[in-house]
């Protein structure tokens, strides 16, 4: 779209449809272009964790026998019951 024959309008996070619009203003309109081209079209679900089960359980493995953190507050850190976390370092490690 053009104000006139040589000069292009910037585009704004507000000229773009949908979810792209909120997309562009968190992580900046050409990462918003770089998945509109990659996924466009798709229906995209986002896990609930961000971290594999085997990264916390050796995260919190490691952090344990450091000594930084107790158990109940990495729980806490990656967003499991303590019981879960025993359970998950018990499998993964």
């Amino acid at each position: 779209m053009t104000n006139n024959e040589n000069t292009l309008i910037t585009i704004t996070p507000q000229d773009l449809a949908g979810d792209y619009a909120s997309i562009a203003e968190i992580i900046g309109m050409e990462n918003a272009k770089l998945l509109y081209e990659h996924y466009r079209g798709q229906q995209i679900t986002f896990p609930q964790r961000f971290y594999s089960k085997n990264y916390v359980a050796l995260q919190a493995t490691h952090e344990l026998k450091k000594g930084n953190c107790t158990l109940s507050q990495l729980a806490v850190k990656y967003g499991y019951t303590e019981r879960r976390l025993r359970q998950l370092i018990k499998e993964f490690t």
